[in-house]
This record gives C-alpha cells, sequence and structure tokens, in this order.
C-alpha cells in the first residue's frame, strides 16, 4: 500500500492520470451526445440508406489513412525530445499534411464523380466526406497539446463540437433531411473541431506560422513515418474494408447490419490512444533510465491495456443482443451476434496500439508496416472466402483473426520484438494470472 502510495504521489502520474481522466470525459461526452444520437440516425434511416452513408464514410476512412501521413508519433517522440523545435516541426507536419489531403481529395473526388465507387447518392456523399480530408493538417496543434499533458483543452474543442453535431442531427430526423445533409453534419464537426483546438493551443502558449515549415525537415519526416503511413492506412483497411466489401458482396443492408455492430465496439477503441497519449512522457523517461525499468513499465503497460479490454468485451459480448434492441430496435436485431463476436478484436486493437508506440520509440516502424499489411492481406482473402457465405457475421470473425496476426503474433516473426510478444502473451493471460499482476512491486 505505501508503494502504491509513493506512486499516486509522483507528480508525473498525477498529470498523466489528470489528462487521461479529460480524456475519459470526453469519451463520455462523445458516447451521450454521438453514439446515442447516433442510435437515433440509424433507427431513422434503417439498414439500407445508413448502409450507403457508412460505406462512403468507409472509403472516406481510407482515403484519410493517406492524408494523415502516419505522422503521429514521429512528431510526439520529436516534440519530447527537440521541444525548441516546436515551430518548424509542426509547421512542417501540417504543409505535409496539406498536400497530403489535397491529393486524396482530388482522386476520390474524381472516382467518386465517375461513378466508380458506388451508384445513386453515393458519389455525392464521397464528395462532401471527402472535405473531412483536410482535418489531419488542420489538428496538428492538438499533437502538442497531447505530447504536454493537456487533454482538458481539446476535450473542451471537441466537445463544444460535438454538442452542435448532435443539435444539427436532431434536427435533419425531426425534418426527414436527405442523406447529404448529413454526411455535410460530419464535415461541420470536423471543422468545429479543429477551429477550437486551435484557439485553445494558441491560448496554453502554442506558436507557430506556416511558413515555418522547412524542407529539410518535411523530408525527414516523409522518410520516417511513410512506413507509419502504410501501417496506418493498412490498419484502416483491415477495420473499414468489412463494410467496403459487404457493399459489394452483400449489398447496403449488409453494411449498415455490420456498421451499428460495429459502432458498439469501436466506439472504445479512443482508449488504448488515450492510455498512449497519458503515459508516452512515463515511458520515455522509464528509457532513458534504463532497459530493466523500461521493460517493466512496457509489461505494466501491455497488461493494462489487456485488462482494460477484457473489461469491456466479456460484458458486452454476453449481453450483445438486448444492447442492440435497446439501440437500434427490432430492425437492426441480426446485429447481435455480429457485436458479440467483433468486440473481441479490441482486444488486440488495445495491444496493437501500446506495441505501436514501442515500435516508434526503437525505430522499427517497417516492422509494424509489414505486421500490419500482413493483418490487411488476411483480412481481405478471409472476406472472400466468409462474406459470401455467413455475411456480416463472417466479416466480424475475419476482423478479430487479422487483428490478432496483425497487432500480437507477428511479434513473433522478429527477433528484435520477440521479447515484446512475450510480454503481449502475458498480458492476453490477465484474467487467468491477474493474482500474480496485483503482487508486482
Amino acid at each position: 500500500m505505501q508503494q502504491l502510495a509513493d506512486v499516486l504521489a509522483k507528480p508525473g502520474f498525477q498529470r498523466a492520470a489528470t489528462n487521461l481522466g479529460w480524456l475519459l470525459a470526453e469519451r463520455a461526452v462523445r458516447f451521450l451526445l454521438g453514439v446515442v444520437v447516433g442510435f437515433i440516425v440509424a433507427r431513422h434511416l434503417g439498414p439500407s440508406r445508413l448502409g450507403e452513408l457508412s460505406y462512403c464514410t468507409a472509403i472516406v476512412t481510407l482515403a484519410g489513412g493517406v492524408a494523415a501521413l502516419g505522422l503521429d508519433a514521429v512528431v510526439k517522440r520529436d516534440l519530447l525530445a527537440a521541444p525548441a523545435d516546436t515551430a518548424g516541426l509542426l509547421a512542417s507536419s501540417a504543409v505535409l499534411r496539406l498536400f497530403a489531403g489535397l491529393a486524396a481529395f482530388g482522386v476520390l473526388a474524381a472516382l467518386g464523380l465517375a461513378g466508380r465507387l458506388g451508384s445513386g447518392e453515393e458519389p455525392r456523399l464521397l464528395v462532401i466526406l471527402g472535405l473531412t480530408l483536410f482535418s489531419p493538417a488542420l489538428l496538428v496543434p492538438d499533437l502538442w497539446l497531447q505530447t504536454h499533458l493537456q487533454a482538458k483543452r481539446s476535450v473542451v474543442a471537441q466537445t463544444v463540437a460535438l454538442a452542435a453535431g448532435a443539435a444539427l442531427r436532431i434536427y435533419l430526423v425531426r425534418t426527414d433531411a436527405p442523406l447529404a445533409a448529413f454526411a455535410g453534419v460530419v464535415v461541420l464537426e470536423a471543422a468545429l473541431a479543429a477551429a477550437g483546438i486551435a484557439l485553445l493551443a494558441r491560448g496554453a502558449g502554442l506558436r507557430f506560422a506556416w511558413r515555418a515549415a522547412q524542407p529539410a525537415v518535411m523530408r525527414r519526416l516523409a522518410a520516417e513515418a511513410w512506413p507509419l503511413m502504410f501501417a496506418g492506412l493498412a490498419v484502416v483497411v483491415y477495420m473499414k474494408i468489412d463494410e467496403v466489401m459487404l457493399r459489394h458482396l452483400a449489398g447496403p443492408a449488409a453494411v449498415g447490419i455490420y456498421s451499428a455492430a460495429s459502432r458498439l465496439t469501436e466506439i472504445w477503441y479512443f482508449l488504448p490512444l488515450a492510455l498512449a497519449s497519458s503515459l508516452l512522457p512515463a515511458l520515455w523517461r522509464a528509457r532513458a533510465r534504463g532497459a530493466a525499468d523500461y521493460r517493466a513499465r512496457l509489461q505494466h503497460y501491455y497488461d493494462l491495456n489487456a485488462a482494460v479490454a477484457y473489461a469491456l468485451s466479456i460484458p458486452l459480448a454476453l449481453a450483445a443482443g438486448v444492447i442492440v434492441r435497446a439501440a437500434y430496435g427490432e430492425a437492426f436485431a441480426a446485429a447481435g451476434p455480429i457485436v458479440a463476436v467483433h468486440i473481441w478484436s479490441s482486444v488486440f486493437v488495445f495491444l496493437g496500439v501500446a506495441r505501436g508506440q514501442w515500435l516508434v520509440n526503437e525505430g522499427l516502424q517497417r516492422f509494424y508496416l509489414a505486421a500490419t499489411l500482413a493483418g490487411a492481406a488476411l483480412n481481405i482473402g478471409l472476406n472472400f472466402l466468409v462474406i459470401p457465405r455467413w455475411g456480416p457475421l463472417g466479416a466480424a470473425a475475419a476482423t478479430v483473426v487479422s487483428q490478432a496476426l496483425a497487432s500480437w503474433l507477428s511479434s513473433f516473426g522478429l527477433a528484435a520484438v520477440r521479447e515484446t510478444g512475450w510480454m503481449q502473451t502475458r498480458a492476453l493471460l490477465v484474467p487467468v494470472l491477474g493474482w500474480r499482476h496485483l503482487r508486482r512491486p
């Protein structure tokens, strides 16, 4: 108990806990304003129209993996390592993302308007939603807030944007607005969040201008981050390719059912990102103190991620049918078994996010790329086999298997990562060996 009290009294721990608390509060508000309103929107649209909107969102999300350029982890690492270079670093990353967003939007708009990515309302929805591809360039100040454990400011900005988006969606439901209007709310919400974060970051002391971008820094960032960009794109592929393939192999209604199920499971994916953002400074300090302390901290980090994932997965899997009917109504009852299967992917998502930060710290971005590409390829191959026979339920099972390969099993494929693979395995055994974790010093 004294050891626990000493840990709790440390200023670094208190700052990390406060930062995590704000991130959790933001997710609670997001749940109330976003997810609950999302249930209302889903009930209003029904499986087919929800499927069209979800399919277009999935396509834009895939393009967003290119627009973000995989810069988050590299920029946050450099902000901690060289705070004096903050202005040039942030401006350079913002300009890189702006060019990437322009390119991604141009390709998406051209393919959409040419009818290559959908029919009916879908091309128009793709163009509207494609405007969110500029968000990564505008959200660079949020990386600075994360490294300075200033999540409170980001939470305030995002909460205001969420409240505005929720109110507009309720209005659109009441007025039976077209699908294009629901897509427009997504764009408006992203713009409000980016503007608010930039304003509040400036109030916290951040100063940088876009003209401070440095070609040499941009080249270095691009050279370091390109494996992470493709890795992030691969992650998005095996998270969203299910909806794209379901649209073409089973129709919009199947996409709507699957989308409704995945929303109940993916709303928790912010947690490993929040833990990573709050604990990164402590892990960086442990790395500087020595290998033994770093390994111990990493094991605790993996254990914590696994424990939180199990705490979410077990009850949600058991109560999936009841929760789906309460949230969406009988029209979406088929989503219950899908939730019960899909939720287990979160265990590997949590461990994968935790491992991803370690890989960046150790300069193993190319392994990260190879692992996520393997997971994406497996997911696509499995989808071709299982979707025609089992539809959305097969897609959910394929997601779990591919996440396990990309985030955990791949760790045993390279000697430099094998020790981390065993750490992840011990974390997966938390429900069985929990008493050992309680006895740790």
